[in-house]
C-alpha cells in the first residue's frame, strides 16, 4: 500500500470512528493534531491569516469586541463520496428568537467572506471532513447548505472575550462544525455541551484546528468567557452551519 493510499484509509477510518460518536452521543470531538496533518503547512498558515482581515462586528452587544465575516456555500455529495461546492450570493444572517433572544430575530448583515478564501482547499477541506462526520447522522443526505463564519474574540485585561453572548444555546440548525483556528493569550474559552438528563460535557480547544461537530436540534452548547492573560487575548473560530437542502 502506498503511502497515499495510507494516509487516505485512515482519514476515512477516522471520519467514520467520529460519524459513529455523533451518531451516538450528539456532539464529537476532533482532534486538531490529526486534522492538520491533512493540509500542508503553507496552506494552514495562508489560511489562518485570513483572520487577520476581519472587520469589526458591530452588533454584537454587552461591551463584547468580536471581528467577523460571513458566507455560505451549497455543498453536494458526487457518486464517489466528493463533495463539490458552490458559493451562494451574500445575504444577511439570520436566527429566529426562539433560538436566539439576544438579536429579536433581526437580520444582521456581516462583511463577506473573500471568494478566495471560500475556495480556499483548507476551508473545503474542513467543510468536507464535517460532512463526512453528519452523514453518519443522515447517510441519505447528498445537498446542505452551509453557513461560515469568521470570528474573532478579543478580551483584555479590563474586559473579558464572550464567544456565546447569548449564554447555552442552538443555533437553528442541523449539525454545526466548530474549528479553533487560533487562540494567544488567554485562557478560559471552555466549551459546554449539554444533553437531556446527562451532566454536561466540558472541553477546551486549545491547539490549532481543534474541532466540535454538534447536532444542534438535540444538544444545547455555549462556551466560557476567554480572559486575557496579560496582553491582549484572541480567540480565532471557523463556524460551520449545515442544513440538509
Amino acid at each position: 500500500m502506498s503511502v497515499a493510499t495510507l494516509a487516505l484509509t485512515r482519514r476515512a477510518e477516522a471520519l467514520g470512528k467520529w460519524g459513529e460518536a455523533l451518531a451516538g452521543d450528539d456532539f464529537v470531538a476532533l482532534p486538531g493534531s490529526e486534522l492538520a496533518g491533512w493540509f500542508t503547512p503553507a496552506d494552514r498558515a495562508r489560511f489562518f491569516a485570513t483572520w487577520d482581515h476581519l472587520h469589526r462586528d458591530e452588533l454584537v452587544t454587552g461591551g463584547v469586541v468580536r471581528e467577523r465575516r460571513y458566507g455560505r456555500l451549497a455543498a453536494s455529495r458526487g457518486p464517489g463520496g466528493e463533495w463539490s461546492f458552490t458559493p451562494l450570493p451574500h445575504q444577511a444572517f439570520q436566527q429566529t428568537a426562539e433560538h436566539i433572544p439576544l438579536y429579536e430575530g433581526q437580520a444582521r448583515m456581516f462583511s463577506p467572506i473573500r471568494a478566495e478564501t471560500l475556495a480556499d482547499p483548507v476551508l473545503t477541506g474542513l467543510i468536507a471532513a464535517d460532512l463526512a462526520v453528519v452523514a453518519a447522522v443522515v447517510p441519505e443526505a447528498s445537498r446542505f447548505e452551509v453557513g461560515l463564519h469568521q470570528i474573532r474574540v478579543l478580551a483584555t485585561p479590563d474586559a473579558p472575550g464572550c464567544p456565546t453572548p447569548e449564554g447555552r444555546h442552538r443555533d437553528g440548525h442541523d449539525f454545526i462544525g466548530m474549528h479553533l483556528i487560533g487562540r494567544v493569550n488567554c485562557a478560559g474559552g471552555e466549551s459546554v455541551v449539554h444533553r437531556e438528563g446527562l451532566p454536561p460535557t466540558r472541553m477546551t480547544l486549545t491547539e490549532r484546528l481543534d474541532s466540535l461537530v454538534v447536532s444542534d436540534t438535540r444538544i444545547t452548547h455555549e462556551v466560557t468567557p476567554t480572559v486575557a492573560d496579560g496582553a491582549t487575548g484572541v480567540r480565532d473560530m471557523l463556524l460551520v452551519d449545515i442544513n440538509e437542502r
